[in-house]
């Protein structure tokens, strides 16, 4: 799990270098961007959830009197 974090950490910095930007714009340009996906997400799996069809929902029957018996 370190590895990954100085990898991205160490990566997002060479990008922020190659681009020729701030790391605190960098930065802020990214999470901006995640926060408009997250956003997408939602409204997607609202949309989704829209379309489906409802499942699992079985009337209540009252029981049934019982016969009786001449």
């Amino acid at each position: 799990m370190t590895n990954f974090a100085v990898g991205a950490i160490f990566g997002f910095l060479v990008c922020v270098w190659a681009l020729g930007a701030t790391p605190g714009a960098a930065f802020s340009a990214l999470w901006t961007r995640l926060e408009q996906v997250q956003e997408m997400q939602a409204t997607a799996s609202q949309a989704y959830d829209a379309m489906r069809p409802v499942r699992n929902v079985v009337p209540i029957q009252e029981p049934a009197e019982p016969a009786a018996y001449r």
